[in-house]
């Protein structure tokens, strides 16, 4: 795994929290890398959103904030139900068959209540579809948008009923891209993205409300 896609995954999971400020003579040794990639790794995230590169001070974990959230959100819904739309056209079949795969998968991780394995596959079959739409501005611009919900998610704690309903969201979708069914796609789509941020703002309202 490429170094940016290391330290991206630690941003993703909270592991490097928002605001921390990274110790590059840790994260060397930790990654197993010189400081010359690690840099490299961190401007590239920069440039993404995800770490902010002070002078003289080296770089903080971005925070995202819920007016970050709700600008980004309604954007993503959109964005990610076009690239359903498109890949419904331009996906081969092959593809569809391995994003059917990794629902099965996911969908054991759910039962066997597994979290973080559910989050990475689920992950995952978005960045399939997105990738089968054959729109590389597309692509970019929606993985630049989730990387700050998915950091925000993974501090989310998900209720049974949300978990059940982002599963039936799921099942929704690969059916209606199985069909090559591109309105229905991005409909769903658009409706599960919209449900996930309504799910991510009520808890970060809730935790704020007990902090307060």
């Amino acid at each position: 795994m490429q170094v940016g896609e290391r330290l991206r995954e630690l941003i993703d999971q909270g592991v490097l929290a928002p605001g921390m400020r990274l110790n590059e003579a840790e994260l060397c040794s930790q990654l197993g890398v010189s400081r010359t990639p690690l840099r490299e790794a961190m401007r590239a995230l920069a440039s993404e959103g995800l770490l902010e590169l002070q002078p003289n001070r080296g770089a903080i974990v971005s925070i995202v904030t819920v007016e970050d959230l709700t600008e980004i959100l309604p954007i993503m819904s959109v964005l990610e139900g076009l690239a359903g739309r498109l890949a419904c056209q331009c996906m081969v079949d092959d593809k569809i068959l391995e994003v059917r795969e990794i629902h099965d998968t996911m969908i054991g991780h759910y039962r066997r209540k597994e979290l973080t394995e559910y989050f990475q596959t689920n992950r995952l079959i978005h960045e399939l579809i997105t990738e089968g739409s054959g729109n590389q501005s597309l692509m970019e611009s929606i993985n630049s948008l989730s990387a700050k919900v998915r950091r925000a998610r993974f501090t989310t704690q998900m209720t049974d009923d949300s978990w059940a309903r982002a599963v039936s969201e799921h099942e929704e979708m690969i059916d209606a891209l199985e069909n090559r069914d591109g309105i229905r796609l991005e409909q769903v789509i658009i409706r599960h993205v919209e449900a996930k941020g309504a799910t991510i703002l009520g808890a970060i309202n809730v935790e704020s409300q007990v902090h307060s």
